[in-house]
């Protein structure tokens, strides 16, 4: 393909990789990708993606041929989005690239030389859960980097009418997510809300195993180590940011429900977990739980790596 598409330093820092490919969930990712390079003062990176099911298989058709179409399919796309960028952002900050073959290995790849990846989604909440799409799950699965998903009918962006949520235990990724969520919440001027999910009622059907500790008092500890854990995660980001607004909130249920819903409750603009392993207090931060926020939640979903 022509250079001005597919050339970028494979060395220099890409910024922010948006997927784009025309539809209106990318076009969301898009906009949200803009908004977020202006204001952190990064330069954008374009990725439109040939996918391998578009070229043909069979021997009178050698995808060499085809070069030619896929470099002006490319072109087509590519500067519709340059275009769009460039009503916001200096033309030199926007950067074109072009590649051949899956989108989630792409941007899965393209992420471990960037800042941050976005992904539109298709669907609406549960009724589409099939729809949500497998590149989002894929990138936010894989990245190297923090990958967002942007959800929503609309764009909307952290500020001070919209918090960032954060889904916090006394893992390594929450406090990873922790950390990524205040700077985000700092750039932005949008008050921060800590949650916690407390799933330790479950710990009910448990066997009784430890006769000096009985399974009340051990599910009573575990109650006050998830609130003081929160309070305290709290405490550190207000000391370390004054003027921050933060907000401890304690959460009941299913943890990926339980976070979407409180999104929505907030008007959140951005919610932030970690990625998956095995999380603190009940495995809060597991990819399931990653997943079903990104699908549920009303708002852009930013998963931490």
């Amino acid at each position: 393909m022509d250079a001005a598409v597919s050339s970028t330093n494979e060395t220099m820092s890409h910024g922010i990789v948006v997927g784009y490919d025309g539809s209106p969930g990318s076009r969301l990712a898009l906009d949200w990708a803009i908004q977020t390079a202006k204001r952190d003062d990064r330069q954008l990176t374009l990725l439109h993606c040939v996918g391998l099911t578009m070229t043909p298989t069979f021997r009178a058709y050698d995808p060499g041929v085809q070069a030619h179409a896929y470099d002006e399919m490319s072109r087509g796309v590519l500067a519709e989005a340059i275009e769009i960028a460039a009503q916001t952002l200096d033309r030199e900050n926007v950067h074109p690239l072009s590649v051949i073959g899956s989108a989630a290995a792409e941007l899965v790849g393209v992420s471990s030389q960037a800042d941050l990846v976005v992904t539109g989604s298709r669907g609406h909440g549960t009724i589409s859960a099939g729809l949500l799409g497998s590149t989002s799950y894929a990138v936010t699965a894989h990245a190297h980097c923090p990958a967002v998903v942007v959800r929503g009918e609309s764009v909307v962006h952290a500020g001070r009418s919209h918090p960032v949520v954060v889904a916090f235990d006394d893992s390594k990724s929450g406090q990873k997510a922790l950390e990524t969520a205040v700077q985000v919440a700092v750039a932005a001027e949008a008050p921060l809300h800590v949650v916690a999910v407390d799933n330790v009622g479950g710990l009910e059907a448990w066997p009784e195993t430890d006769a000096m500790l009985g399974r009340e008092e051990m599910m009573d500890q575990m109650h006050r180590h998830i609130g003081e854990t929160l309070r305290q995660a709290g405490d550190d980001a207000e000391r370390s940011h004054p003027g921050l607004d933060v907000h401890t909130n304690v959460l009941g249920g299913g943890a990926g429900a339980a976070i979407a819903a409180y999104a929505a409750d907030v008007r959140a603009g951005l919610v932030v977990m970690g990625s998956r392993g095995h999380g603190g207090f009940t495995g809060m931060l597991l990819g399931s739980v990653s997943h079903r926020v990104v699908h549920d939640a009303p708002c852009p979903v930013m998963v931490v790596h």
